[in-house]
């Protein structure tokens, strides 16, 4: 019933995550990234508010000195001009911070990532019928839910910030310029640390709450995971290719082994074992190549090629054939490989 309805059960493969990747579809929460910024920009603003504190001062003090001159036209021209420079040299590391910080919310959440699929036309995002629909959609209204809640926690965040500051903020026009900006200054910090704080934990929730949702809208079918299967399978020539290729790189190893082995044991027909002893390598002798069938036949045909010695023996290829490739034989076969290989030196030597 599932699977005729065509309802998404299944888990997103890797292959459809990786083809959503490069058509820009990811999971990502905005809210991590202006939370990220946010915090970033606070930070550098700490560390540089005494040099912008200074240079704004020194723009005030050239102001007062160059309105007070004679030639006010003159003096108004070089006030608009200093000030330009200054204010782009007071908020261009701002930027350069927003901007730097944002480029690593979207690293740490997405990686490195380029697409321009985004910026394709695509005929559904004109049209007003669908457009209506999005308006209404479970996401939006989600979202919507959570700017007003954003906006509603903010908003008690600094009227309880200024509520506890009241006691001294009465008493501003009593004191000193350098006085009050510092008692304004510690009221701003606390709420920009607490709102930052409050960012973060909103968007460590946006962030889960943004993978679940990709990952529910990236659920497949039935149908589509076996699709995917046949795909990833490829056609029959692709299979046949590869089968014939896996094959040549086994006979090949084989063809390698063999020329090394001191014996071939088959049964005579459809199995064939290649051993080896080297006694300063291993205790006991090893299994080189196996095969059944026309691999065993392979054997067969490059040990006569390169002269090694077939000795037919039923019971015994059976039984090496049931070890792993450079595996030592079993103490219980060593009686009958000793025989083997006795009766290959002995051959070796009729023949020096």
């Amino acid at each position: 019933m599932t699977e005729e309805s065509g309802e998404k059960t299944e888990e997103a493969t890797p292959e459809k995550l990786r083809k959503a990747r490069e058509k820009g579809q990811v999971s990502k929460s905005q809210d991590m990234t202006s939370a990220i910024v946010f915090a970033g920009s606070l930070i550098t603003l700490a560390i540089a508010i005494h040099w912008m504190g200074k240079t704004l001062m020194a723009l005030i003090a050239l102001s007062i000195q160059q309105i007070s001159s004679s030639n006010l036209q003159n003096s108004t021209q070089e006030v608009l001009k200093e000030g330009g420079w200054i204010w782009l040299l007071v908020s261009l590391p701002l930027v350069a911070t927003a901007f730097f910080w944002g480029l690593v919310g979207n690293y740490i959440q997405v990686g490195f990532l380029l697409t321009f699929e985004a910026l394709k036309p695509k005929l559904e995002k004109i049209n007003p019928i669908s457009g209506f629909k999005q308006l209404f959609n479970a996401k939006r209204f989600v979202e919507l839910l959570k700017q007003m809640a954003k906006f509603t926690m903010v908003s008690l965040l600094v009227y309880g910030a200024f509520k506890s500051a009241v006691p001294n903020l009465v008493h501003l026009q009593r004191l000193e310029l350098d006085a009050a900006l510092q008692i304004v200054g510690l009221v701003l910090k606390d709420i920009f640390i607490k709102a930052a704080i409050l960012f973060l934990i909103i968007a460590v929730a946006d962030f889960f709450w943004q993978r679940h949702s990709f990952m529910k809208t990236m659920r497949m079918t039935k149908n589509e995971m076996k699709q995917e299967y046949k795909e990833a399978e490829g056609d029959p020539l692709l299979k046949s290719e590869r089968k014939h290729l896996a094959q040549e790189l086994i006979m090949h190893s084989s063809q390698q082994a063999v020329k090394k082995a001191d014996a071939v044991i088959t049964n005579p027909t459809h199995l064939a074992v290649a051993i080896r002893y080297e006694a300063k390598e291993h205790a006991a002798p090893i299994v080189l190549a196996k095969g059944m069938g026309k691999n065993a036949e392979r054997i067969r045909q490059i040990a006569e090629q390169y002269k090694v010695p077939i000795l037919q023996n039923i019971p015994l290829a059976h039984a090496l054939n049931r070890l792993e490739l450079e595996e030592e034989i079993p103490e219980e076969l060593y009686d009958a490989v000793a025989e083997v290989l006795n009766w290959v030196y002995q051959m070796r030597k009729q023949h020096v």
